[in-house]
């Protein structure tokens, strides 16, 4: 099963492909809405969240990923990844997200920001690994129906969420060791 890992103009893809790797998953890296072999969609990023937007309409990427998940196909976001699903963030009040889940990402109301490190994770459903991610954010979802963990950075917020065949993280599973690749390798089709 091939995974497609969307290549916007921002960081993190490395380190996402270095980890596909050591799971011995095969992938492709997709500037270009061109799916033919792709069993599921990865969307990473860091940076802005106009910035990601910007790429992903640029590219035709909006309508393909409204298509991809009606047709209930399985797409994980990372970091702002997770963010641009929703409809709105306070980063860059102007640009609407893809909207493919409701919800307005905020500016944490922390005394530190951003977020840079090492926190637990309190998952809200059985089945998933416990452990410690990696976190690099200021902006995150604080409540959804969708969330599937929470953690604590001056406020609660969604460290992950899932609706029907999307999951996202807010933190960077990649980047968060054993536990990080163990729930990798969990969020990915067989």
């Amino acid at each position: 099963m091939t995974i497609g890992i969307i290549q916007p103009d921002s960081g993190n893809i490395r380190s996402v492909c270095d980890a596909l790797e050591r799971l011995n998953r095969p992938f492709r890296l997709l500037r270009q809405p061109d799916l033919q072999g792709i069993h599921q969609l990865i969307l990473p990023g860091q940076g802005r969240f106009g910035a990601v937007m910007r790429y992903l309409e640029k590219n035709d990427w909006g309508q393909t990923l409204e298509a991809w998940v009606n047709d209930e196909r399985p797409l994980l976001g990372i970091c702002v990844g997770m963010q641009v699903l929703f409809e709105s963030s306070e980063e860059d009040p102007d640009t609407p997200g893809l909207g493919l889940l409701p919800g307005e990402i905020v500016k944490l109301p922390a005394p530190k920001l951003p977020m840079i490190g090492w926190a637990p994770i309190r998952w809200k459903q059985p089945g998933f690994p416990e452990g410690a991610a990696y976190f690099v954010n200021s902006y995150a979802l604080l409540q959804s129906p969708t969330c599937l963990a929470t953690v604590n950075h001056g406020a609660t917020f969604c460290a992950a969420i899932r609706k029907g065949s999307i999951t996202a993280f807010q933190f960077h599973p990649e980047k968060s060791g054993r536990w990080g690749k163990e729930l990798l390798n969990l969020c990915l089709i067989s």
